[in-house]
């Protein structure tokens, strides 16, 4: 079977330029005191974390709690839940997860230690947490030293395991000029320094130190409080961080679509909203020649004057942001050159809860 053989849409996933963004990202790592802890939320299935984890990774960054489920169902770990659950269904899930494979927690409040305690006593075992630190994202975290320093206080007399902090600079991360996603990364990562500060001088100096993403990933990488990296974009590549970091990896990733119909020069695909995200702007073609210039419900509308398009050619687009492309989507098509050499389910596209 080939690529031409696909129904579409459909993704496509290219294994070679895969494993060489995974090899790139895990040597970069290798030389350095930080490592990666790559985060789950790009690629969606245990086929790329089992790579990442061979390649060098301490273990895998998880996004929502279904993500973490599909990893401890893998036997997959170590795990770090980054970002806060609520609710005891919720945290009864964690604790379940947690009795599968090693498993931290992210808090930012005295209401989620609470509620870890809870569960910690209906599942009879203690839970590991970090403290989230806000570094600018201004959605979650701590606001000042004191409040972290009181925070892991709190935890700890919760009988909770306090491992350490961690903040994420992701109004960083796509700044297209590099001098100014540089400063404002460095702003970032200088507040958390500051917890991190506090908190030695408290006598509650923090294990893990996370922070970072693809586009800031040597940034933190290079931070000398920072123990670890949660870059994920970086497994795939897409249009935004293509544009944002030409140096890293090539795109791996592409929606496979196919030319419907010709009127003069505006030729539309199968494939819209539904098939791709709007979110960083509309994709692109692969090799950057085809354009697209809008996304309506099921149809792409493609640049005029793309001539040569008549409808049954199919050309492959890079999607402006995997994350909220992927979770459209139940399967890769996983090809070297033209061959589809396997089709892996996307365990975790429909886990976002």
């Amino acid at each position: 079977m080939t690529k031409r053989d696909i129904d579409t849409p459909a993704l496509i996933l290219d294994l070679d330029v895969v494993e060489e963004n995974i090899r790139m990202m895990g040597e970069y790592f290798a030389a350095r005191p930080q490592k990666l802890r790559p985060n789950f939320k790009t690629p969606k299935t245990p086929e790329i974390a089992r790579r990442q984890l061979a390649a060098g990774a301490i273990g895998i960054t998880a996004s929502k709690l279904g993500e973490v489920e599909v990893l401890a169902r893998a036997g997959l770990g170590p795990v770090l839940l980054a970002n806060q659950i609520a609710g005891p269904a919720k945290i009864d899930r964690f604790f379940r997860a947690a009795a599968q494979i090693s498993l931290i927690g992210t808090i930012e409040s005295g209401f989620n230690v609470r509620e870890f305690e809870a569960g910690a006593a209906r599942a009879g075992r203690p839970a590991e947490v970090i403290i989230e630190v806000d570094t600018g994202m201004h959605r979650c975290g701590t606001e000042t030293p004191e409040e972290t320093v009181e925070l892991v206080r709190m935890a700890k007399r919760a009988g909770l395991k306090y491992r350490g902090v961690m903040g994420y600079e992701g109004h960083a991360v796509l700044v297209p000029n590099a001098e100014k996603r540089i400063a404002t990364a460095r702003e970032a990562l200088t507040t958390l320094s500051r917890h991190v500060e506090a908190l030695r001088a408290a006598g509650l100096a923090p294990e893990i130190v996370s922070a970072g993403g693809t586009g800031t990933f040597d940034i933190a990488g290079n931070w000398p409080d920072v123990t670890e990296v949660q870059a994920g974009s970086y497994v795939f590549m897409d249009g935004a961080y293509r544009s944002v970091r030409p140096d890293l990896g090539r795109p791996a990733l592409t929606l496979l679509a196919t030319v419907i119909s010709r009127r003069g020069d505006r030729a539309i695909i199968d494939a819209g909203m539904k098939s791709l995200t709007n979110e960083f702007g509309p994709p692109m073609g692969k090799d950057v020649a085809v354009k697209v210039a809008r996304l309506s419900e099921e149809h792409g509308h493609l640049a005029a004057g793309e001539s040569s398009l008549e409808p049954g050619s199919k050309i492959e687009v890079v999607p402006s942001h995997n994350d909220t492309t992927i979770n459209l989507h139940s399967e890769y098509y996983v090809v070297r050159g033209d061959e589809v050499i396997a089709t892996w389910p996307i365990e975790a596209a429909r886990a976002y809860r």
